[in-house]
């Protein structure tokens, strides 16, 4: 006789556990994400948890995001449009903006998640747990981080010894203004390193900054890094010295050493997408090691 009640109680736990689950992967399968930012996007697919977004920003166009809808900027993200597209939630960096669209989400009951942008290795392994939480994929972001791992040591193994490195300067072009040069705490900046190479901007520039006649000429960098947006808007490497006298007086300008990187891999801090161009430049720089 005492039997039954405990049993009762029992039932009524497993029931009520059961319950739990099931609403808790209801309300997963009915996640509606939007990615802005290059880097979250790509590790939102890597971590296979693409059956969950319902747009994406301009940085994220590729093939793999062609069918999804793009909301414009990743800095610029419009209120209306977004609101349209009844997300559960929006994942982005510390890039992602206005904040006026994004209080607006909150306030709609979505949840805003900023992933950090630390322009590191340990960045990039931190941001990989931090969208694997938030996207119940765990499982998959040990993969993930040990894939990294093998691309840094494999880089590792192609660098020169210092006096072999080449000195490369990242230059931010924008038509009819003087270029803006990546120093240290930068997406790019750390791409060259892990290439196997010296950015001279770092030691004096942090982030984003101008650079006058005499600095660029004193750094005398041996090649030059411009986006593939500004090559092909500047129609190829001799516009792009007619653009910029000052190079002439460089190796990278006498040289004519002026290499592009996709600039969709410098948005939202160190990704997946900025090793492989560390790859792709240090192959370049350095063929012989490779």
């Amino acid at each position: 006789m005492q039997t039954k009640p405990y049993t009762s109680l029992l039932a009524n736990k497993n029931l009520f556990a059961i319950s739990l689950l099931f609403f808790s992967s209801y309300s997963m399968a009915q996640e509606r994400i939007i990615s802005a930012g290059s880097s979250v996007t790509e590790l939102i697919y890597a971590l296979h948890a693409q059956g969950k977004l319902v747009a994406v920003d301009v940085t994220s166009r590729n093939s793999q995001t062609e069918a999804l809808p793009k909301i414009g900027y990743h800095r610029q993200l419009p209120a209306e449009g977004l609101l349209a597209l009844q997300p559960t939630r929006i994942i982005g960096s510390d890039e992602m903006g206005p904040k006026s669209t994004l209080d607006l989400l909150s306030q709609s009951g979505t949840n805003v998640n900023i992933v950090n942008t630390t322009p590191t290795i340990e960045g990039l392994l931190e941001r990989i747990d931090e969208i694997a939480e938030l996207t119940q994929t765990e499982s998959q972001a040990d993969i993930i981080k040990q894939k990294v791992h093998q691309q840094v040591n494999q880089l590792e193994k192609t660098i020169p010894n210092k006096a072999q490195q080449k000195k490369v300067l990242f230059l931010l072009l924008h038509e009819g203004r003087a270029p803006y040069v990546a120093g240290k705490e930068t997406t790019v900046d750390e791409i060259i390193k892990l290439a196997g190479a010296i950015n001279p901007a770092s030691k004096s520039l942090s982030s984003f900054k101008p650079l006058s006649i005499e600095a660029m000429i004193a750094m005398q960098p041996d090649v030059i890094l411009v986006s593939n947006r500004s090559f092909k808007k500047l129609k190829g490497i001799d516009n792009i010295l007619k653009s910029i006298p000052t190079l002439a007086s460089t190796p990278a300008g006498i040289n004519k050493a002026i290499i592009t990187i996709n600039g969709s891999a410098l948005v939202g801090g160190l990704g997946l997408a900025s090793l492989d161009e560390a790859a792709r430049l240090n192959s370049l720089l350095y063929p012989l090691q490779n």
